[in-house]
């Protein structure tokens, strides 16, 4: 989605400024975006289908990436902050990958420990046969 200033889109169309206004833009035939300044923008996609082909070369550089670059500026402390919580995030990744990774290693020694403790726990019955009679005597 590109967006043009309302001059740059009366020579994309062919029109005056005015005839703009008050044919298109005035009815609602065309819709207009605010910047953050409050200065309006018109989508391309928008005179391309009211007017179909136009007629003005499309600049790629235009108003509108004055006020993105002003919109970036104004972002710098955000993108900043942004920055410290994902390193955080990051960091907190790496400990809990190397708890996993600890953990692991904790199941297999206790898993040995326990296979050590079955060997040992072998059935120590005695294995002579009682005979029935025996049982009274």
């Amino acid at each position: 989605m590109s967006f043009v200033t309302v001059t740059h889109a009366a020579k994309l169309a062919g029109v005056s400024r005015q005839y703009l206004y008050k044919a298109y833009i005035n009815t609602g035939k065309i819709s207009v975006e605010r910047d953050p300044s409050g200065a309006p923008l018109i989508e391309t996609s928008e005179l391309i289908r009211v007017f179909g082909v136009l007629e003005g070369k499309f600049s790629e550089r235009q108003e509108g990436d004055n006020n993105l670059h002003e919109m970036t500026q104004e972002n710098v402390v955000d993108i900043k902050v942004l920055e410290v919580e994902l390193a955080a995030k990051d960091e907190v990744i790496r400990r809990l990958e190397r708890q996993i990774a600890e953990g692991g290693e904790r199941e297999v020694w206790l898993r040995q420990q326990l296979e050590r403790a079955q060997a040992v726990l072998t059935d120590q019955r005695t294995t002579e046969k009682r005979r029935w009679w025996q049982f009274w005597g």
